[in-house]
């Protein structure tokens, strides 16, 4: 229970710590994302993410990585029950309209796919690269079923720099991502 807690206060810190870079980071952390992207020529179908609350909205980096050729798409959640607790990605192509998905979130119609990339918005992140969210899970049930079939996309989090976490806040079952995009470099 202490460490529930413990999660709970830091997610606030780090939300308040997210908004303030924000400001005046984004731009930095965008670049980093882009560079990221361009260098691995093994990612056809990226998974990406439509920014809430405070996450670097990393559309237009998104965008321009899938028109820089034509054998790159992206794909975007679609949760499949009405309490988001299973989700697959769909392909998108910026600008495609959205349609509520079972949880009632916009999401792509498009066909079912498995990313060979997902790229996955951090709160906090620590230096083995495992990454606090807002704590639904969505993304660790997602990639967990993955897992079970024998699938594996790369996992590249997205986070300022700043919003670093101890260590001692993760559990064993807490896996980490393959990497940490941030606004002053890749972990």
């Amino acid at each position: 229970m202490v460490l529930a807690e413990e999660k709970r206060r830091v997610r606030r810190e780090m939300g308040a710590l997210r908004r303030e870079a924000g400001l005046t980071r984004e731009g930095a952390l965008l670049e980093v994302l882009a560079r990221r992207l361009e260098a691995d020529a093994d990612i056809r179908v990226l998974g990406i993410y439509q920014p809430i609350r405070s996450e670097p909205d990393a559309g237009a980096v998104f965008a321009k990585w899938c028109g820089a050729s034509p054998a790159r798409s992206l794909a975007l959640p679609w949760c499949l029950n009405r309490d988001a607790s299973e989700m697959e990605y769909r392909l998108w192509l910026p600008g495609e309209a959205l349609r509520p998905d079972a949880a009632g979130i916009p999401a792509p119609a498009g066909a079912q796919v498995v990313p060979d990339a997902l790229v996955i918005p951090c709160l906090g992140w620590s230096r083995t690269r495992k990454r606090l969210g807002y704590g639904g899970g969505y993304f660790d049930r997602y990639i967990a079923r993955l897992a079970a079939s024998g699938s594996r996309p790369r996992l590249i989090g997205v986070a300022y720099r700043i919003c670093e976490v101890e260590e001692s806040l993760f559990e064993a079952h807490d896996l980490p991502l393959d990497e940490i995009v941030t606004d002053e470099g890749v972990f």
